[in-house]
This record gives structure tokens, C-alpha cells and sequence, in this order.
């Protein structure tokens, strides 16, 4: 502000704008300016910081590749290339070689921390060519390596020259194969890098001039079908094993084995030739006569025979019943001639005379009317087969002769009887040599006791039983060392030191289930259809259809110990007790020792259990039928009331069920009640005095 400008009136008064300049301590506060030149110091400093860094941390690959002059890339991280060799930082990079001649290579590595490495990558080179020239010129056919050559890879240039394409550089066998010259084989090392190498083949013949005349001339000369020459000739015939065929009309080919070297030539002389046999077609009646030629049987009528031309040749024909006839004739080179010929029969009779006279006669399987006539017949043999329906057939042969008459008067059997003429009244067991008796029932009786019966127990309860099935009982209970066969390791044991354990005892200590897994052993080692049916080592149900080993049914066992003459016996030896001497094995004083109840006025010489069959028989030949050993029966138990009064046919007992049957006496039981035939126990498990024999049905 100015002097005038003070002194001026306020109203008068302006603002008016100045300059500004700062003061020194405004320019002081911005601070020193960078220059340029600092600037560009300053990165070549970095620069050279990172490449002392990068000399210290790199190392160095050296790079040798094949070939020599491959061009070579590195991919991944940094690297410097200086002349062969590369610096490069640790890590994981690619190296790519390339060549015109070559196939790339890519190769993956690792630079590790390791100050100098080498890396030799080869290149593998690109497949080569191979000219062939053969003198003289033949087509080819090419193997390397034992594989053909594609058809594709192999140019045909001309005549001489083939040209094998995209063989793969190295070592390779070959074999080069001609259709008349023989094989060519080596080996070649192929360059490969798109280079073509030349082969030249001096061929070989393959084949050999074979010559050749014949008897008459002008026969053909065919080889594999195909004719090659005439005779006299010379023909060029491949090597190898070969056969030609001379031909001539009007005279037998003949054919000739040849083994051919190549040029090796033969000369296989003269041949003769033998003219064309005549054809005889020799036809008869009757027919299927037998025919010779000069007395060489060549078959049945109608045939065709050849004969040797120009030559008298003798027919004969012969057939069973009919007189032979003869005949010569002769026949030109290639002449066909027919010869009819009739046969006279010769005839016999036979007279027949069957039971029942209405029966049916069949003579060679035709029906001839009854089986009560007399027939004429040509003398040969003849089958003969009577027949009826409700018969079983007849069959017979029969040879008439001429001036005789032959008789036959049969008698049918009923299909009943001849079906039981067939079966066998016993068998014997291929496994344990144990023999088993025939029984046909065919019965009816009642199974179980009258409630006056002095011992009897309510589980006893009269049933109607009907026996109609045919089945084989074992006379014997099953041994020790017959079941052994089966379970190598079982022991019958002892009681109080007696053993139970000898072979020809009865066995015990076995369950119901191995009794009957005993029964299919039987039936498995004589391929019989298993009467049990098994599941898990457990019989679970039967079959009984089957006619495989089994235990025998409670109402077989019942019938064969107990029914005799329409009677129902009490004891196996009678009425009454004690039993006779020497007739059961039971509870006696043999046994006082061991039992309680004993039959006290008895004596059978064992305390337990006897050899089997030591004692008498029943009335059907079965031994220890109420003594030894109790016996498994094949049935479950279960009570019946017997009040119906229908009759139960073949019964197999209720089909399923906690306990078995047992029926019969042992050495242990001395009671009254126990000894009855009609006693009926139950159980599943083993005991020292129970035991088992084996049945099975016939059909």
C-alpha cells in the first residue's frame, strides 16, 4: 500500500491484486530434485547386481546332442547359452532337439544344484529306402524282421527294380521270396535320414528240368491240376515235394511222387500205361447178396466192380437162405456192362407153438399173425419175437434147413415174473463186503400190541400197515470195522472196561445222522441216487424214490421181526421168557454186574455187546433182532392213536420230527417190556447200546 493511497479518502479506497513471491522458506521445504543421471546409474547397479546374482546361482548343463549339428531349444525357466554350454537356475525344464533327418525329440530334466551336468540327447533318425534290382527281373515278395512287408510300402519301378519304403534305421534281416526263383536271405544295416540304399540280387532258379516218356506216347503231363507238357517231354517242375499225373484217354492215370532240388534235373525213363478197366454193375434179388470176383469178396449187391479189360472174370453171388449162383464173363478196356442175377431160396420150416396161444409172432421185427402156425422161411437165420401185452417178450433166432422142421413152443412169463427173475435174492455192498437179503412183503398186519399185553406202554397203539414194496434187509447189524471204513477215526468205546470197540462188534456211539450219512456213503461208492438228502453236512429230508442205502422203515423192521405165518410174535424166540438158550444177546447174568434189571435165569456168555450173528436166527435169517444193539430206524417217532382203520401203505413215518425210532433190544435191557418185539424207544443221540443195519429198495 502506498503513501497516496493511505492518505486518500476511505471511500475512495481500492483492493488491488500483487504479485506474490515466495520466501526462501516456501523453496527450502520442496526438497533436493533427482536428477536424470542418478537415475540411470542407479539400474545399471541393479543390473549388475542381478547378473553376479544369476553367475553365482546357475549352474552349467553341457549339451552333446546326435547329431552334432541338431538344433537345439530350451523351454522353462532362465538359461544363457555360451558356445555348448547353458547356465541355468535350478529347476525343471524342456529341451527340444530338431533335424531335417531326424525325428524331434522332447525331453523333459532337471537342473539340479549340482555345478556342472551333462545332458546327450539322440535324435532318432528318420526310416530310409531300399531299391531292389534282381537280375533277371521276377516280382517280389518281401520279409523283414520275419513280418511281410505292406503292399502299401513296396513301389514297383519296373521289371528289375522294386523299391521298399519307411524302414526304420538299423539292422534288419531279410527274406525276399520269387515265384520261380529261389529265396534270397540276409541282412542290411539301413541308414535311414531319408536315404535310399541300393540291393542288387543275382537270382537263383528254383525249379529243375524233370523228363519224361510213357507207354503208349502223347499222355498228358498235369501238374496241380494244370497241364504242363506231353510225353515224350522235358517240363521245368518247382522244387520241393511234388506229384505229376499222366493221362491218356482210354488208359489209367497214373500218378508219380516226385522230390525236386532246384536244378537238379531228372529224367524218370518210360512209363507204361495201363488200359481202362471195364465197370461190372452187378445188381440181384433179392438184394444185399454177397459178391466175389475171382473169388475176392468185394461186397453187397447193387455195386459197381471194376475188372481187368480183355480178361474171363468169375461172379459169384451168396446170400443166408438162397443157393449161390456164378457167372464169367469178360469186359473191353472201358466197357460198363449190367449183371442181373436171381437167387433161388432155400426153404425150411418151423413150427410154433406159444402160452398163451393168442400171442403175436414178429418174424425179423415184421408182425407174421399169431404165435400158434407153421411157416415156410428161406433157410437163414431169422430173429423171432413172441409177444403180449401183460408178457414179458420172447426172443429167440432160428436157422430153417431145407427137408427139416423146427419146432418152438415157449411159455410167456408174466412182465411180474420176468421182472423178479432178473432181481437178485441178495447183494453185497462194494464198499463193506456186507450182504443184504431180498424180502417182497406183499402183506398186511397190524404194527404194535393190544393193550392186554403184559409190559406194554401206551406209545404202542395198533396201525394197519400194508407192505406192497420190495426192499433188501441187512441180516447183520452194521460192525465196527465196517463203519470204520466209512469214519476212519470212530471208536465204539467201553463200559466199565468191557470194549465195545472190537472190529466184528456191532458199532455204536453213533448218531441217527451218521447212520444215515453211512447209508449215502454206501450209495456214493456204488453210484446209487442218494435215498438222503443232505445240506451243510446235515441230513435235512429223503428221497423215497431212491433206491440208494438207507435204515430201514419202523414197518419193514416190525414185518421181518415179528410177522410169521399171519401171526405177530411177541419175543423173537416165542411166547414167553426166558429166552432159549444161546438166542439173544440181552440183560442176563452175564451182565449182573453192570445192570440192574437182568433176566437172572439166563445166561448168553457176554456182558456187552457179542460179534454179530453170534446168536440164532429169526424166522427170516436176521440175527440180533431183539438183542446186541438197539437199532436207528429210518422213521421220526410220533404216537398214533391206530383208531382209523384204513391200512397205511409202505410207510415212511411223518416227514419231519425232534427224535428218531429205535426199535429192538440190547445187551443192556432185561425186562419184560424192553424185550418185546413191539418196545418202541426214541432218541437223536448216541449210545453205547444202539446201533443200526442198512436196507435199501429193490426199484
Amino acid at each position: 500500500m502506498t503513501t497516496n493511497e493511505i492518505t486518500a479518502p476511505a471511500k475512495q479506497r481500492r483492493i488491488t491484486a500483487i504479485g506474490f513471491t515466495p520466501t526462501l522458506a516456501s523453496e527450502a521445504s520442496k526438497g533436493p530434485k533427482i536428477q536424470p543421471l542418478y537415475i540411470g546409474v542407479g539400474v545399471l547397479l541393479a543390473v549388475a547386481l542381478a547378473i553376479v546374482w544369476f553367475l553365482v546361482a546357475a549352474r552349467s548343463v553341457i549339451v552333446t546332442a546326435t547329431p552334432v549339428n541338431a538344433a537345439i531349444s530350451i523351454e522353462g525357466g532362465m538359461s544363457f547359452r555360451i558356445g555348448g554350454n547353458y547356465l541355468m537356475l535350478p529347476g525343471d525344464y524342456t529341451l527340444i532337439a530338431r533335424h531335417e533327418e531326424y525325428h524331434p525329440l522332447t525331453q523333459d530334466f532337471t537342473v539340479t544344484k549340482q555345478d556342472v551336468q551333462t545332458l546327450t540327447p539322440s535324435l532318432t533318425p528318420l526310416p530310409g529306402s531300399l531299391k531292389i534290382i534282381t537280375r533277371p527281373a521276377a516280382q517280389i515278395t518281401a520279409y523283414l524282421d520275419n513280418h511281410v512287408v505292406a503292399p502299401e510300402a513296396v513301389q514297383l519301378l519296373d521289371e528289375k527294380n522294386t523299391v521298399i519304403a519307411n524302414i526304420s534305421a538299423g539292422n534288419h534281416s531279410y527274406v525276399f521270396t520269387f515265384e520261380r526263383f529261389q529265396d534270397v536271405r540276409g541282412s542290411i544295416d539301413v541308414e535311414g535320414r531319408k536315404q535310399q540304399q541300393t540291393l542288387e540280387l543275382e537270382l537263383e532258379p528254383a525249379w529243375a528240368d524233370i523228363t519224361v516218356a510213357t507207354e503208349p506216347a502223347g499222355a498228358d503231363i498235369v501238374l496241380d491240376g494244370q497241364v504242363i507238357g506231353q510225353t515224350p517231354g522235358t517240363v521245368e517242375i518247382l522244387s520241393g515235394d511234388r506229384e505229376i499225373v499222366l493221362q491218356k484217354d482210354g488208359f489209367k492215370a497214373k500218378t508219380y511222387p516226385l522230390s525236386i532240388e532246384p536244378q537238379k534235373p531228372q529224367d524218370l525213363g518210360e512209363l507204361t500205361l495201363e488200359k481202362i478197366d471195364g465197370l461190372l454193375k452187378v445188381t440181384s434179388t433179392p438184394s444185399a447178396a454177397g459178391v466175389t470176383v475171382n473169388g475176392q469178396y468185394v461186397g453187397q449187391t447193387p455195386l459197381e466192380t471194376a475188372v481187368t479189360p480183355g480178361d474171363q472174370v468169375s461172379i459169384s453171388l451168396f446170400k443166408d437162405g438162397y443157393q449161390s449162383s456164378q457167372q464169367t464173363v469178360s469186359l473191353a478196356s472201358g466197357e460198363t456192362r449190367a449183371l442181373q442175377l436171381n437167387l433161388a431160396a432155400e426153404i425150411g420150416e418151423i413150427s410154433i407153438k406159444a402160452k398163451p396161444n393168442d400171442a403175436l409172432l414178429y418174424i425179423d421185427g415184421r408182425l407174421s399173425g399169431r404165435a400158434d402156425q407153421i411157416l415156410k422161411l428161406p433157410s437163414k437165420q431169422h430173429r423171432v419175437t413172441i409177444r403180449k401185452e401183460g408178457y414179458a417178450d420172447f426172443n429167440t433166432t432160428v436157422l430153417p434147413r431145407p427137408g427139416l422142421t423146427l419146432s418152438l413152443a415157449p411159455s410167456l412169463k408174466t412182465t411180474e415174473q420176468a421182472l423178479w427173475e432178473n432181481i437178485k435174492p441178495t447183494i453185497t455192498t462194494a464198499a463193506t463186503d456186507q450182504t443184504l437179503k431180498l424180502f417182497r412183503p406183499e402183506a398186511t398186519f397190524e404194527m404194535g400190541s393190544s393193550r392186554r399185553e403184559q409190559g406194554r406202554r401206551a406209545n404202542e397203539a395198533q396201525r394197519k400197515i400194508e407192505l406192497t414194496r420190495a426192499f433188501y434187509l441187512a441180516p447183520l447189524e452194521t460192525t465196527n470195522e465196517q463203519f470204520r471204513r466209512f469214519r476212519r477215526s470212530h471208536t465204539s468205546s467201553h463200559v466199565s472196561g468191557n470194549s465195545l470197540d472190537n472190529d466184528g462188534n456191532p458199532v455204536v456211539n453213533v448218531s441217527w445222522q451218521d447212520a444215515a450219512l453211512f447209508c449215502n456213503w454206501l450209495s456214493e461208492q456204488e453210484k446209487l441216487p442218494a435215498f438222503y438228502q443232505v445240506e451243510g453236512g446235515k441230513v435235512t429230508g429223503f428221497n423215497p424214490e431212491a433206491t440208494g442205502y438207507r435204515l430201514p422203515t419202523e414197518a419193514e423192521w416190525a414185518w421181518v421181526a415179528r410177522y410169521q405165518n399171519g401171526n405177530m410174535l411177541k419175543y423173537s424166540w416165542g411166547p414167553t421168557l426166558p429166552p432159549p438158550a444161546k438166542n439173544e444177546n440181552i440183560g442176563d447174568r452175564s451182565a449182573a454186574a453192570l445192570l440192574g434189571t437182568i433176566q437172572a435165569s439166563y445166561d448168553d456168555g457176554f456182558a456187552v455187546t457179542a460179534p454179530v450173528g453170534s446168536m440164532k436166527p429169526n424166522h427170516n435169517g436176521l440175527y440180533d433182532i431183539s438183542g446186541n444193539v438197539a437199532e436207528w430206524i429210518n422213521d421220526f417217532y410220533m404216537i398214533k392213536t391206530g383208531l382209523t382203520q384204513t391200512a397205511e401203505v409202505d410207510p415212511l413215518g411223518p416227514l419231519q420230527g425232534d427224535y428218531h425210532v429205535i426199535r429192538g433190544a440190547s445187551w443192556a435191557n432185561g425186562g419184560i417190556s424192553d424185550l418185546r418185539l413191539s418196545f418202541r424207544d426214541y432218541g437223536q443221540d448216541a449210545k453205547n447200546t444202539l446201533g443200526f443195519r442198512i436196507a435199501r429198495y429193490v426199484q
